[in-house]
């Protein structure tokens, strides 16, 4: 039985640089180290579903490529609207091998009993998401030619959540969720929302989003909503095959939290390059 790993929205600032004014990033990521090292034996791969920097900055880049180079475990990774895709392909390019093209991160994974798809929805410049018809023509082609089950993993998620300024566009949208309902034993897994959210994408595929390893997202399903962070406890998804098919299950990392909050998204990048 494998067990993927599904971690997101890291927004990695540099040593003594705080995300969005008031989170210590930096150190989070020496807190999920030692986690990771203490779990090993609890997941067999790494997906990182995007938002690994806070702006895209090599700095950061550097310091996640230190951390999960150093663990025994696969890993696997994709951009998301806060990285950029040059630096993020110079400094990680061991964890997205075979990409689609340098213009878009996208790739598979073979597991042996099971296939991973990485896909990369990063505009530069805009919040939300898009898949190009090229990815999504390679993602189709791909899908027929294997009988594996597979998790498919990207950063935006197709579904809009009822938080407001959260409930946002996706290129391609529909033809994406169109392919991915051809097959029985496929799961969708996004970031972005930074909180479990879990639901049926056009009652055809089942999308789980991964809460935020650094901070969450406010709870508030209204047109306001989605644009507070809160320093609730951390977490993390893991998803598992089983005889009905794909589980996930939400975890919560032992971090320190002092539940304040809510802050604003201050400084808010999304790179345009």
């Amino acid at each position: 039985m494998m067990k993927i790993l599904h971690l997101s929205d890291l927004h990695v600032e540099p040593v003594g640089k705080l995300a969005y004014a008031r989170a210590n990033t930096a150190r989070r990521m020496i807190e999920l180290t030692e986690w990771l090292a203490q779990h090993k034996d609890e997941y067999d791969a790494i997906a990182v579903s995007g938002d690994l920097s806070c702006d895209g900055n090599i700095d950061s880049y550097h310091l996640i490529d230190a951390i999960f180079r150093s663990l025994p475990k696969p890993c696997f990774m994709v951009p998301g609207n806060h990285d950029r895709r040059k630096p993020f392909l110079e400094c990680l390019s061991h964890f997205c091998p075979n990409v689609y093209s340098p213009e878009n991160l996208s790739f598979s994974v073979d597991l042996g009993d099971y296939r991973l798809f990485m896909l990369d929805t990063l505009q530069p410049g805009i919040h939300w998401g898009a898949l190009p018809d090229g990815v999504l023509d390679w993602l189709e082609a791909e899908m027929k030619n294997t009988n594996k089950p597979s998790l498919v993993f990207c950063h935006h998620t197709p579904v809009k959540p009822g938080m407001g300024y959260m409930d946002e566009p996706f290129g391609n949208g529909d033809r994406f969720i169109e392919i991915l309902s051809q097959r029985p034993d496929v799961r969708l897994c996004t970031g972005h929302l930074h909180r479990p959210v879990a639901t049926l994408a056009k009652n055809k595929v089942v999308v789980v989003t991964a809460p935020s390893v650094s901070l969450q997202m406010l709870l508030d399903l209204t047109p306001k909503g989605g644009d507070e962070f809160v320093f609730e406890t951390p977490g993390y998804a893991v998803h598992t095959f089983l005889d009905d098919g794909w589980v996930t299950h939400f975890g919560q990392f032992p971090f320190p939290s002092d539940f304040s909050g809510p802050y604003p998204f201050v400084n808010t990048i999304n790179p345009d390059a």
